[in-house]
């Protein structure tokens, strides 16, 4: 990857990784690989040196790709032997590794062998409620969760109620992910590792690492509190009068702006929070010189 941002962030997932893996016999990991798979490739390799240092573990990973196009382009790969990457084609050909073409949920942290689990939920999308509901899933286990949003949602979609009143609030969408996970945090005995925003590909981000993994919590090397508190949103509030149909007519100024630029079109409607059909409706009128 050359986007630095975004390899600064999997660099500290590994390290993340390294730290967990201490003194452990069996390890879970939970991931959304994509078109990437540097993070699921380290963790094999640190498990396979480990066998050098006397503290050799077994490890379970379970992968997760609900695009249809992405997964099928992996496993093509996989049974006629032309990797779209190298470390792709590395880790699904190792034991103990289930790729699914599958929207994660609950079931898939339950279905764990390993009460070990590091889970990296790179959603990289908006955090709704069922995603951030994840986090329950740490009771009676030992895990580290790690947890990337999209900060550039608008009110009105499918943004979790607390989340959207506290973004109201403090019109800081990353301050209002951060507070609920604290909130969740010091109800579930986790500690907040990290939580920082920064921008990958054009796109506003979050991470959060929650844990309660003793050798996790003591490596202070991790521990970044840097959600920008001053940066304000423009924040509106959801029309709640279900009497009264409102039609809100949206500024896609910006999003012209980057599909002129070439920004490719995951990006776009994750930054801006649209549809295809909303997008290919604004290529349409790029193309006609609007």
């Amino acid at each position: 990857m050359k986007n630095t941002v975004k390899n600064a962030t999997r660099h500290l997932v590994c390290k993340a990784y390294e730290a967990f893996s201490k003194n452990k016999k069996y390890i879970n990991v939970i991931s959304l690989p994509g078109d990437v798979w540097e993070f699921e490739n380290y963790a094999f390799l640190n498990k396979d040196f480990s066998w050098y240092f006397n503290s050799n573990y077994s490890i379970e990973m379970t992968l997760l790709e609900k695009d249809d196009i992405i997964y099928n382009r992996h496993m093509y790969a996989k049974k006629n032997y032309r990797p779209v990457n190298t470390n792709s084609y590395y880790v699904l050909d190792r034991h103990n590794v289930t790729y699914k073409n599958e929207v994660l949920n609950e079931s898939h942290i339950k279905n764990c062998s390993s009460d070990n689990i590091f889970a990296w939920f790179d959603f990289c999308g908006n955090p709704t409620t069922e995603n951030i509901n994840l986090v329950n899933t740490a009771t009676g286990k030992n895990v580290t969760y790690i947890f990337t949003f999209n900060t550039a949602w608008r009110m009105d979609t499918n943004v979790d109620k607390e989340v959207r009143d506290l973004a109201g609030l403090h019109c800081n969408k990353a301050v209002a992910i951060k507070l609920h996970f604290q909130k969740l945090a010091e109800q579930l005995g986790l500690t907040m590792v990290w939580s920082f925003d920064y921008v990958a590909n054009y796109a506003p981000m979050i991470s959060i690492c929650l844990s309660n993994d003793a050798n996790v919590i003591a490596d202070k090397s991790l521990y970044i509190n840097s959600v920008d508190t001053s940066k304000k949103n423009n924040v509106s509030k959801r029309n709640t009068n279900i009497n009264k149909t409102v039609n809100i007519k949206r500024d896609l100024s910006s999003v012209y702006v980057d599909v002129k630029a070439g920004i490719d079109s995951v990006t776009i409607r994750n930054k801006h929070n649209i549809s295809t059909g909303t997008l290919a409706a604004v290529k349409a009128w790029v193309t006609m010189g609007k």
